[in-house]
């Protein structure tokens, strides 16, 4: 992930947060410079805290959907094949069903 500064994503939190408060506030030449100039570290910032919030949920859902029920199809990852899309993504993945029609 991209470096951002900590404290300009912090200023703009607290200036959008402030903003809610006192409306008035967006006409002052220096908050919306400010604002301006605090934007692309907050965006990453942001982007950073919603990414890992989206990996907890998926953990929490892989938890529980592990409880329910056995799984009723397996994945096998393959090796890369050496082309550069599969050295950057990995190789192939294939789900097989557990169940069989006898």
């Amino acid at each position: 992930m991209d470096e951002y500064n900590i404290w300009n994503a912090v200023i703009h939190e607290l200036i959008i947060n402030a903003l809610d408060i006192w409306p008035r506030l967006k006409r002052n030449p220096w908050i919306g410079k400010i604002l301006e100039w605090t934007r692309p570290d907050w965006v990453l910032w942001k982007v950073e805290q919603t990414m890992l919030d989206v990996s907890k949920q998926a953990e929490k859902l892989a938890e529980e959907w592990e409880k329910e029920d056995p799984a009723k199809y397996e994945y096998i990852e393959h090796e890369p094949d050496g082309s550069k899309a599969q050295d950057l993504l990995g190789g192939t993945i294939e789900i097989k069903s557990t169940w069989r029609k006898d």
